[in-house]
């Protein structure tokens, strides 16, 4: 495992040099006398590895901070925080392109082109989302190509230009399983991804084409589950089995099972990150989970939560009981045991809960206490895995209208057979959709309107801080989920708060008195107005923003605007709908 980590990291480092290889004497390295050789093109491949990442944070109205993200508040611009367009990675994918043909064994050649086909297509698929239609650039630019100046491509010819890229890749990848390079199975991942997002982005915002993406998501979702490679990992059963794909022991990988891509993590060799100090450290972004991301998880029956009499006003320790048994592997509660610990320690879970803006701070990710120094995280972050392909695949057949519940079975049933949870039965979702989530996701509509909110929860559920919600959210044309207050746990007034269900206080909400003294072992006084606020004053939900204004325009949110200095540079392009730029003619 070392020198795997050792030699990503070398080759890294290497292949990153090669990067400006136009720059350096030819008596030392070229592009005229290099990439010639198979051990030239894995260098520069792997230097473009980090261009792969994976996510442990969470946004859009999942994953809440004390501050709020600027696409919420309105003050988004082309000035300030517009997306990201920053085009060097690119420049690097062409630069192989150019002088890879100097390689002459068409094998060697070939494999890793279509690594390079396949980076290409990820950064292209990014600008999409971020922009919709860009420049599509497939040469090495210099500072007098008549290129920079090109207009924006359409939409469609960049969506399709991203799946030509793929279907180059999945056709001369290599098909062994390897976490940490691109293999066909890291491809069909991808084309799952993007043409889900693609196919309902076009269904949702009245977009041409959609069914075309749709079945070619269905497509590579198919031969991915056709190949046997892969399935849904339960290592440690139902109580710990999600829970530990995420926080991998320190000796191990992400989960070779089910994880298609992760970014690999070492202590030892300097490689880290700091999931673990984030969420433990006071002055850390106190992230804490939604309040209808909470009640979206079913009870342990697969009955809805949401249907049970009070349950809006259910305490912390009271909506944990009989749940689905991931809420309780994603979220602290009652009975929270830390990863390599056996017993649950009061402490922990009061430090949680106070931690959190919302009260629910996530544990996903969250490895044991040797990792709570600042980057001393060491578990893989994961990039893809087949759970999200199932979902993908379920969600595509559903949007076609082509589910059937064999398609569910080999879907979402074997996702949650993972925590024994039963499936989704199609008649009885279609025949009774709920009315909780058709009140959050308004658009759906039609025959198969309940399966479809059931596959939205249960994408919500699974792939929660793998950094998907808010795409799925611009995919869907949601944004107006952004606009309610965001509310945390309920606390009906002042008092003790036993949060572990052992009869013992372990916090106290006061206003002007304070709580008995002395206080249990570890808990907590908590003075409302200044270190919590409540929906109603003194009672009510946790506030996580109670002094930011929230905005969402319908119109224009769904795409960032294009830099300023981008079209002051290249006046060829437009600036995208309802963006007001100073000098852009769009005006």
């Amino acid at each position: 495992m070392k020198s795997k980590y050792l030699s990503i990291a070398v080759l890294s480092a290497l292949a990153l040099a090669s990067c400006n290889l136009d720059q350096l004497p030819k008596s030392e390295l070229s592009p005229e006398n290099s990439f010639s050789t198979e051990n030239e093109l894995k260098l520069y491949i792997n230097g473009l590895l980090p261009q792969m990442t994976g996510s442990t944070s969470e946004t859009a109205d999942n994953g809440i901070r004390t501050t709020l993200p600027d696409y919420m508040t309105g003050v988004r611009s082309s000035t300030i925080s517009a997306g990201s367009w920053s085009w060097g990675n690119l420049r690097k994918i062409n630069i192989f392109f150019k002088y890879s043909p100097n390689c002459k064994d068409d094998n060697v050649r070939v494999k890793y082109e279509a690594m390079a086909h396949f980076l290409r297509a990820k950064f292209y698929y990014e600008k999409l989302k971020t922009f919709g239609g860009v420049p599509w650039y497939d040469i090495v630019l210099d500072d007098n190509s008549p290129e920079l100046y090109n207009p924006r491509d359409s939409r469609d010819f960049i969506a399709d230009k991203i799946l030509e890229d793929l279907d180059i890749a999945i056709l001369s990848l290599p098909q062994t399983k390897s976490i940490n390079t691109i293999t066909l199975w890291s491809a069909l991942a991808l084309k799952s991804r993007f043409c889900l997002f693609e196919g309902t982005f076009r269904k949702y915002h009245g977009l041409d084409g959609a069914d075309r993406f749709l079945e070619q998501c269905v497509a590579a979702s198919e031969e991915l589950m056709a190949s046997g490679k892969f399935s849904i990992d339960m290592t440690g059963g139902p109580s710990t089995a999600y829970r530990d794909l995420f926080a991998q022991p320190v000796t191990n990988d992400a989960s070779p099972i089910e994880v298609i891509n992760a970014q690999a993590y070492n202590f030892s060799l300097g490689v880290k990150h700091g999931f673990n100090y984030a969420l433990t450290n006071p002055a850390g972004n106190k992230m804490g989970f939604e309040k209808t991301f909470v009640n979206s998880y079913l009870m342990a029956d697969g009955s809805r939560f949401t249907d049970r009499p009070g349950f809006a006003t259910m305490t912390f320790g009271e909506e944990f009981q009989g749940r689905d048994p991931r809420m309780a592997q994603t979220i602290a509660g009652p009975g929270f045991t830390r990863v390599g610990e056996n017993e649950a320690v009061t402490e922990n879970l009061t430090n949680a809960v106070t931690h959190s803006v919302t009260g629910y701070m996530p544990i996903k990710y969250y490895a044991g206490s040797l990792a709570d120094a600042q980057n001393s995280n060491e578990n893989d972050v994961i990039i893809y895995r087949y759970a999200e392909v199932l979902l993908n695949y379920a969600e595509a057949k559903a949007e076609l209208g082509t589910l059937t519940q064999d398609d569910l079975d080999l879907s979402v049933k074997l996702i949650r057979d993972r925590v024994a949870m039963p499936g989704i039965d199609l008649d009885e979702a279609n025949r009774n959709p709920d009315p909780y989530l058709a009140a959050m996701y308004p658009a759906v509509q039609g025959g198969n309107k309940g399966v479809i909110l059931e596959i939205r929860r249960e994408r919500r559920i699974e792939l929660a801080m793998e950094g998907l919600r808010y795409d799925d959210i611009m995919r869907w044309k949601a944004g107006a989920l952004f606009i309610p207050s965001f509310h945390g746990a309920y606390f009906p007034g002042t008092g003790g708060y036993d949060l572990n269900g052992d009869g013992k206080n372990e916090i106290y909400l006061y206003v002007d008195n304070r709580p008995p003294t002395p206080l249990l072992k570890g808990a907590k006084p908590l003075k409302i107005g200044l270190d919590v606020f409540l929906s109603n004053g003194t009672s009510g939900y946790l506030v996580a923003n109670i002094d930011r204004v929230k905005s969402w325009n319908e119109q224009r949110d769904y795409l960032a605007p294009i830099p300023s200095t981008a079209l002051v540079l290249n006046p060829n392009l437009e600036q995208n709908p309802y963006w007001d730029t100073p000098g852009n003619k769009n005006q």
